[in-house]
């Protein structure tokens, strides 16, 4: 049997419980054989959950040195993101981080450096890229169906991070987060909207106010405007504070219709044509089996995969750096009352 890659996990709380864990205990090819957390009893928990016989650590720069890793998934607090990530890279571990991958565009670059610098590969966990309806949107985006994309909406919003991660009062901190719904949410579309239509944001406006989460001191709804560098137009919302049902659709106002993703419940991706008018459903796949290689499709299995040279990485660190760029433009731009251009 081939050796598994080993793998660390740096932060335990929700994501790292529900998203990264679960997905390497399903991977074939993996091993988690560590666990850190300042609190260590969420780590031993997790390690009893899913790997009993995995290693518990309370600092993650002790735990890069004592194991011999091949790579880490990094489920901290925002503002560790970028400390974590160079750390491990230094240690010779390849790294899926969540996102957004920095707090700052210059720490984003200085995660970048160090992955070329150590020759090894950073990820960043926009998982949004590998939704089945978003990766059908785009196979009918590049096929050429809805003709020119004119205009695209997006939006994501739910009614925040204290109704599925209690204990991550980190959330609203802007020492810990720096942002609030902007780059928890705001930057999974930033960086589906590049990916569906190929192109990139030239210039953009934003808003951001707090209209909800009193015992807060950043954003809990943030909404934008923005132009493409081929002169396509577009709004990207992100909010904490929708109620009833979650919002996470994108819609496309093409030349020959409208495209509509993940708008209406049962319906992922409508297409709905005038000429002929029709409207058309696409099906999408199914979630990845347990079979193999077909793990790429899974964002920890891609990154398992991507890492021994059997895939391409879904998401790069240089990729994810201009989606993150997009959401600090934003930001600049409420903060200063103006638009602000982005460099290419």
């Amino acid at each position: 049997m081939d050796k598994k890659f080993r793998v660390g996990i740096i932060g335990c709380g929700q994501i790292a419980k529900y998203l990264h864990v679960p997905d390497y205990a399903r991977c074939p090819q993996a091993e988690v054989v560590a666990f850190c957390d300042i609190d260590v009893v969420k780590a031993r928990a997790l390690a009893q959950e899913f790997a009993p016989d995995a290693q518990i650590f309370h600092d993650f720069s002790m735990m890069l040195k004592e194991m011999d890793l091949d790579g880490v998934s990094i489920c901290t607090p925002n503002y560790l993101h970028g400390p974590a990530t160079i750390a491990a890279l230094k240690a010779d571990c390849h790294v899926l981080v969540e996102k957004p991958m920095a707090t700052s565009s210059v720490e984003a670059q200085k995660m970048v450096d160090a992955a070329k610098k150590a020759k090894k590969l950073l990820m960043v966990d926009q998982t949004q890229r590998l939704f089945p309806a978003h990766v059908k949107a785009k196979e009918v985006l590049d096929s050429g169906l809805m003709g020119k994309i004119l205009v695209v909406n997006s939006m994501f919003g739910h009614s925040g991070p204290e109704n599925w991660s209690p204990t991550g009062k980190w959330f609203f901190k802007k020492k810990e987060a720096r942002f609030g719904a902007m780059a928890d949410l705001g930057v999974h579309k930033a960086d589906l909207i590049r990916f569906l239509t190929g192109k990139e944001v030239a210039e953009i406006s934003g808003y951001m106010n707090r209209l909800e989460k009193k015992n807060s001191d950043v954003e809990d709804n943030f909404v934008s405007s923005f132009t493409f560098t081929d002169g396509t137009m577009g709004t990207l919302c992100a909010s904490w504070t929708v109620k009833g049902c979650e919002a996470n659709y994108t819609i496309f106002h093409c030349a020959n219709g409208t495209l509509r993703v993940c708008e209406f419940p049962g319906k992922p991706v409508v297409a709905y044509l005038v000429n002929p008018q029709c409207e058309i459903e696409f099906p999408t796949a199914q979630a990845a089996t347990n079979d193999d290689d077909e793990w790429g499709l899974n964002a920890c299995g891609n990154f398992v995969l991507a890492s021994l040279g059997r895939a391409t990485p879904f998401c790069t660190g240089e990729d994810a750096k201009k989606s993150l760029d997009i959401i600090l433009a934003a930001e600049k731009s409420a903060l200063t009352g103006k638009s602000v251009k982005l460099n290419h």
